[in-house]
């Protein structure tokens, strides 16, 4: 289960970290409008954090029992002490479902049904990334500043 769990995130985090380097102005700025020069790090890398995310994160029983897999986009801001703000989801996608338990549904509970699960994994998207310890923050010129990062998280359910 945490294989599967643990591979997504990576595929994930890894496209997100190259998006950064490239796009400051676009997936991740700094809120003072700067170039950031170093950005900021999970302590321990990209490694660490993968491993942080398998070990903290729960899976919703509503999303398990239903198949649903999908992938919400947190966003924060990364402070120039580390600490992380003002957290929200920015996107959330549902990739999958089981469609034979679905469509025992009716339409108006197909529709609070994908409105709940895109909320549970954006909640514990957030649970979880108010429990991380601070972060290395971003920096211009050796200086910290506040970045906003963005930060892909993907519930796949993993193979039985």
């Amino acid at each position: 289960m945490k294989k599967a769990i643990f591979l997504a995130l990576l595929a994930c985090m890894t496209l997100n970290v190259a998006a950064q380097d490239v796009d400051m102005e676009g997936n991740s700025c700094c809120t003072s409008e700067a170039n950031v020069q170093k950005n900021p790090e999970f302590k321990g890398g990209l490694e660490a954090l993968v491993k942080y995310l398998n070990k903290k994160l729960n899976y919703p029983d509503l999303a398990k029992r239903y198949g649903v897999e999908g992938k919400v986009v947190m966003e924060f801001i990364v402070d120039t002490d580390g600490t992380l703000k003002e957290i929200t989801a920015k996107d959330c996608i549902i990739e999958r479902f089981n469609t034979t338990k679905f469509s025992q549904e009716t339409e108006a509970e197909q529709k609070a049904l994908k409105e709940q699960f895109a909320l549970l994994f954006a909640k514990e998207g957030a649970r979880v990334i108010r429990k991380m310890p601070k972060w290395t923050p971003g920096s211009i010129n050796g200086e910290p500043v506040r970045v906003k990062y963005n930060l892909p998280i993907t519930f796949k359910i993993p193979d039985k």
